[in-house]
């Protein structure tokens, strides 16, 4: 699904030298089912990576289990690309995972609609973070961190991004925020020991593997404590909440984005055992 959020033609495939290794195991492998779609994947890849060696060689050295794809990739490179085509490929791939480009460029993440237009009242709609422990999981810009630091004690912001981590940890020293912590950490492995939290939030995170997802971030929340799930305000308009968190004990809330779009939250009560 296209979201428009860059317009690829102003990136190049140096981009991928900001990317962290779990981007780049990501981007560069075959996850499409279907073998055709999988080797046109592959063709485009290397096509766009013709022009940068560099590049290859980054990921290469970043993310060793890249190579074979690189690999594969790379043999399917005509001798006969042009410039052009391979620009062309280059623009292709990157508009492909725009969600991703705006990771390493956070200005212009925070240009994004569901950042952008999005109004804190939604997570104090949610829950009341006073005198919380809290974390942020997959903190970003900081959109819920930073609206998460006016009333809870201490936030702790997990993201994985080394890029959005100093751009995060910039903001929070030019706010003179001292309530806020920036770590490394992924959804699934989560630097805290069992129940010490008081309240987890995440938004647009939860969704690749549910069960995993889910499991992880109740495993350090307290008993009692809350699972917030608070999205951003894009323009999409959904006909109903994801029946997957539904069907794990969340309660959804719903409202309209300022563009139009229907919004759907969730929180759960983590129960003891």
């Amino acid at each position: 699904m296209p979201y428009n959020w860059i317009d690829a033609s102003q990136y190049s495939m140096n981009t991928l030298l900001l990317f962290d290794r779990w981007v780049l195991e990501y981007l560069l492998s075959t996850r499409a089912e279907d073998g055709q779609e999988s080797e046109q994947y592959l063709a485009l890849a290397g096509r766009a990576l013709a022009a940068h060696p560099q590049v290859r060689w980054y990921c290469r050295i970043k993310a060793p289990a890249t190579r074979g794809f690189i690999e594969r990739a790379m043999s399917l490179v005509p001798p006969t690309l042009s410039a052009a085509e391979a620009r062309q490929a280059e623009i292709a791939f990157l508009q492909r995972h725009e969600t991703f480009v705006v990771y390493a460029y956070p200005e212009a993440m925070n240009q994004v609609n569901y950042i952008r237009d999005w109004d804190p009242k939604w997570l104090d709609e949610l829950i009341d973070l006073s005198g919380m422990v809290v974390l942020d999981v997959g903190a970003g810009t900081g959109r819920l961190s930073l609206a998460a630091a006016h009333k809870a004690l201490r936030v702790y912001a997990s993201e994985p991004c080394d890029v959005l981590r100093d751009f995060l940890r910039d903001e929070v020293r030019r706010r003179g925020l001292t309530n806020v912590r920036v770590l490394d950490g992924l959804v699934t492995s989560l630097p805290f020991e069992d129940a010490t939290l008081d309240a987890v939030l995440s938004g647009h995170v939860v969704g690749d593997d549910y069960d995993a997802e889910i499991a992880e971030m109740r495993r350090i929340t307290k008993p009692g404590g809350w699972l917030v799930i608070c999205n951003g305000d894009d323009d999409f308009r959904r006909t109903g909440p994801d029946a997957e968190l539904l069907a794990r004990g969340f309660e959804s809330f719903v409202h309209t984005s300022p563009s139009g779009g229907i919004i759907y939250n969730y929180r759960l009560r983590v129960q003891p055992g």
